[in-house]
C-alpha cells in the first residue's frame, strides 16, 4: 500500500471517529442530533439508534461502543499516518483493521437481531471496510 492509500485510510478512520463521537455526544444529552457536519443520511434516527445502547450490542467490556469506537478510530488513523513515516509497522494498523471487522460483523449481526436500522452506525461499519479494504491493495 503506498502513502496516499494510508493517508486516505487515516481521514476515513478519523471520519469515522468523528461519526462515533457524534453518536456519542447525541445519545448521552451532550449535543442536538442535527448537527450541519453530518450528512443527513447519516444523522441519528433518535428512536431506532439510541435504542441500541439500552440493549446488550450497545457495549463491549462495560464500555459504550460508541466512546471506545471514537477512541479506537482515532488511534487506527494515526497507527495509518505513522506507516509512510515508518514510525508504525505495516502490522499494526492491519490487525487493528481486522479487529474492527470482526467486532463490526458482532455488532452488524445485533443490528439484525433487534431489526434496526441505524444510519451511522451503518456509516462507521462501511468506513472500516473500505479502510480495511484500502490495505488489502
Amino acid at each position: 500500500m503506498n502513502a496516499e492509500l494510508y493517508f486516505i485510510g487515516a481521514l476515513l478512520a478519523f471520519a469515522g471517529g468523528a461519526f462515533s463521537f457524534y453518536f456519542y455526544a447525541v445519545s448521552n444529552h451532550r449535543i442536538l442530533y442535527s448537527q450541519w457536519w453530518v450528512p443527513r443520511v447519516c444523522q441519528l434516527d433518535l428512536a431506532e439508534c439510541v435504542s441500541i445502547i439500552k440493549t446488550k450490542y450497545g457495549e463491549i467490556f462495560g464500555i459504550q461502543n460508541a466512546l471506545s469506537g471514537t477512541i479506537f478510530l482515532i488511534a487506527y488513523g494515526f497507527a495509518l499516518m505513522g506507516v509512510p513515516m515508518r514510525l508504525i509497522p505495516e502490522f499494526v494498523p492491519f490487525f487493528m483493521g481486522a479487529f474492527t471487522i470482526i467486532i463490526g460483523l458482532y455488532l452488524i449481526y445485533g443490528l439484525f437481531k433487534l431489526k434496526t436500522v441505524c444510519p451511522i452506525c451503518i456509516t462507521v461499519h462501511v468506513l472500516n471496510v473500505v479502510i480495511f479494504s484500502l490495505q488489502l491493495i
